[in-house]
């Protein structure tokens, strides 16, 4: 029988970005730059690159994050990144594969996720179905969660007690790094997105600098 845990509540801030680092990354990274200019209006998916067997892309759907992806012989397709839905930030796994024909849409199953031979986290994943598309998708804000993610060799899903995918994460550490500096670039552009939208907004109001008669007057 697994030991496992249930995917815990325990936040990560990451520390101040580095000018120098965004400005290198923005030159290294034209094509995306370029694609993503007025990033906060973009609403399809932006490609930031390929790796190896992994593909590295920015999702407007998720909150503007980056993610990772990666289609397998077996039919599956993986997929694992950030989400910045307002309020609750964290982070996702999907397992998708068309073969899965039982799955109804947006019925809760009770699965579990395991790296390499290390305990399993247990949640209730909602059913997507639409077309072919069979899939089944995990949140957590635990970071230990990503960190197991980007540093094993395999992943597996458990459904019933059965194992019904195990997938390979080779490569998937390099492919983390690139969704990394995607999502750094991706929040500089959005920060220069908004900044440029307040400047130009009319209705914006902006300081006077000729003081009133009562300076406290709002």
């Amino acid at each position: 029988m697994r030991k496992s845990h249930h995917l815990a509540d325990s936040q990560n801030k990451a520390g101040p970005h580095m000018k120098q680092a965004i400005a290198a990354l923005l030159l290294a990274c034209m094509p995306f730059a370029a694609a993503a200019q007025d990033a906060s209006k973009v609403k399809d998916p932006i490609l930031w690159g390929e790796f190896g067997t992994w593909t590295v892309q920015m999702e407007p759907d998720l909150g503007h994050a980056c993610v990772v992806a990666s289609e397998f012989d077996t039919g599956h397709i993986l997929v694992f990144g950030r989400y910045f839905k307002p309020g609750k930030p964290g982070f996702f796994i999907s397992f998708q594969n068309e073969k899965w024909k039982s799955l109804v849409h947006k019925k809760v199953y009770s699965v579990s996720v395991g790296f390499d031979e290390k305990a399993t986290w247990d949640t209730e994943s909602g059913a997507y179905v639409q077309g072919s598309t069979r899939r089944l998708a995990m949140k957590t804000v635990a970071r230990a969660f990503f960190d197991e993610f980007k540093s094993s060799k395999t992943v597996k899903m458990f459904y019933e007690d059965k194992e019904i995918a195990k997938l390979s994460l080779s490569g998937v550490q390099k492919a983390v790094e690139q969704m990394d500096a995607c999502q750094q670039t991706t929040d500089e552009l959005l920060k220069i997105s908004r900044t440029e939208s307040d400047t130009s907004d009319p209705s914006v109001k902006k300081p006077s600098t000729q003081a009133s008669d009562d300076p406290f007057e709002p």
